[in-house]
């Protein structure tokens, strides 16, 4: 100890300094790689983990074409019920009633139908988030075709949202 004191006296404080950083970057350097691997490693197992976890799920379409997943749609005649349901969930979540276009295409072929719903809605994003999340999970055989929000001076968002009702129809 006597004699770090004589060389900090010596050569004064700053080559003192520069010894604990020079010795602290030696143990960072020794250190560091260890536990970079140690890190990798946990992070590998944690998502190998993870990806065990998750449930597999099987695809709607089967290898006859579209047949499972056309029978699993709701008829056509559901359509003005699904509708109303999405356009009362407005409402229900305090979303004021929305400027609505709809377009029907169906095609008999196939036994399919699609019902496009545009609609444009304003509002906070976390109502948004909500409508949008709860539409999807009222109704499976919806899907969000598109999506696009704007935010308006005084802060509200103005979301134009393109919705696809899937239906089956008689041949």
């Amino acid at each position: 100890m006597k004699r770090w004191l004589t060389l900090v006296r010596r050569h004064g404080w700053p080559a003192a300094l520069a010894a604990v950083l020079t010795l602290a970057a030696v143990i960072g350097a020794l250190w560091l790689p260890r536990e970079q691997a140690r890190l990798d490693a946990q992070r590998h197992a944690l998502a190998t983990r993870r990806a065990a976890l998750q449930p597999r799920t099987q695809s709607a379409v089967s290898s006859e074409g579209g047949a499972a997943l056309a029978a699993s749609l709701p008829p056509d005649s559901e359509r003005q019920a699904r509708t109303g349901a999405l356009m009362a969930l407005t409402t229900e979540l305090g979303l004021p009633w929305p400027r609505s276009e709809f377009r029907y295409q169906a095609d008999h072929e196939l036994g399919l139908a699609q019902y496009r719903v545009a609609m444009q809605l304003s509002g906070r994003y976390g109502a948004l988030r909500d409508f949008v999340a709860e539409a999807l999970r009222r109704d499976p055989a919806l899907a969000l075709d598109s999506l696009r929000l704007r935010r308006e001076p005084n802060g509200t968002l103005k979301a134009e949202m393109a919705w696809v009702l899937h239906m089956k129809v008689a041949k």
